[in-house]
């Protein structure tokens, strides 16, 4: 049962759909004060490609890496914005370009133009992943084993793809919206902890897409898998130009992802610039807010089991 089940998630629909575009209110938050900026050109198989990366400022030694893999549309500010939020944290992060320079969607028809090629060879999307790692791991003081990997849509596959594969070094993977399909005959996953899949309940896939991959963690006995749902989500629902963009699941869902590193210990703390305020915190952890401070106090709702109102205690 369990290798037809996987047989089935190899044959699942690539297409992916999306909200329509829009305006990202308020535009790409400023780059976090201590954090450096700058493009990054590389080459494979005879093509340029170019791609982001973020870091602090005057790093002393390696640092933990992180790659961010964009959606269907191409490396741009949401991702450079991911990768900001991880460089803040202490990362050296890269937002890849896994098209090529100048390559970039404004439009679902052009989106899956890119999209088709760019994983329509498996062996060559392997190759690009590998390559990606490489260079990476070569230009930048990246500690090559401590490297975590993130993608979204399209993005959200190839983590998946990396997972199933196994990459050395990679120590923590979230894909969000992923698409499930299985690119490649590695069956079961080669990476078997720190795993998240953070899915939306209207994936165009259905609840199938995430069974789908599921499956395929068991039949490797994978041991430290997490899998969320978010309700009433919908594929994309972490883009803040998709229509469909939810400002609080995308939180939650990006809280979960920066707490795995805190509890791997690549990081000293979680990624407060953009995603701590307003969350609940631990007054005896004092590093969960970062830089702000975990604040506690009466909440206004009373509980039956309680004589007196409990503290409810958030970053602010």
């Amino acid at each position: 049962m369990r290798t037809a089940s996987i047989a089935l998630a190899m044959l699942a629909p690539l297409t992916m759909a999306h909200g329509p575009k829009q305006i990202w209110d308020g535009g790409k938050p400023a780059t976090p004060e201590g954090v450096v900026t700058g493009r990054f050109t590389y080459q494979f198989e005879g093509e340029t490609f170019d791609g982001y990366v973020a870091h602090p400022a005057n790093p002393t030694g390696l640092l933990p890496g992180a790659m961010v893999f964009h959606q269907w549309y191409g490396e741009g500010e949401v991702e450079q914005w991911r990768a900001e939020q991880l460089a803040h944290t202490g990362f050296v992060a890269f937002a890849v370009d896994m098209y090529g320079q100048g390559q970039r969607a404004t439009s679902r028809e052009e989106a899956v133009a890119l999209v088709g090629p760019a994983r329509g060879d498996a062996a060559r999307y392997h190759r690009l992943l590998a390559r990606l790692f490489e260079v990476f791991i070569d230009n930048y003081p990246v500690d090559p084993t401590k490297i975590s990997v993130s993608g979204y849509c399209f993005g959200g596959q190839a983590v998946l793809e990396i997972v199933r594969r196994g990459y050395p070094g990679v120590v923590a993977a979230a894909a969000f919206h992923p698409s499930t399909t299985n690119l490649t005959a590695t069956i079961p996953p080669t990476m078997t902890e720190n795993v998240q899949i953070h899915y939306p309940e209207l994936e165009p896939a259905g609840d199938e897409g995430l069974a789908f991959f599921e499956e395929e963690l068991r039949y490797g006995e994978a041991m430290g898998w997490t899998t969320f749902k978010y309700g009433g989500a919908s594929h994309g629902f972490t883009d803040p130009t998709n229509a469909v963009y939810d400002a609080k699941q995308s939180r939650l869902s990006h809280e979960y992802y920066h707490a795995l590193h805190y509890e791997l210990g690549l990081v000293e703390h979680k990624d407060s610039h953009y995603d701590t305020v307003g969350l609940a915190c631990d007054p005896s952890r004092p590093n969960m807010c970062g830089e702000y401070s975990c604040t506690c106090s009466a909440s206004s709702r009373r509980h039956l089991l309680f004589s007196t109102a409990p503290s409810v205690c958030t970053c602010a």
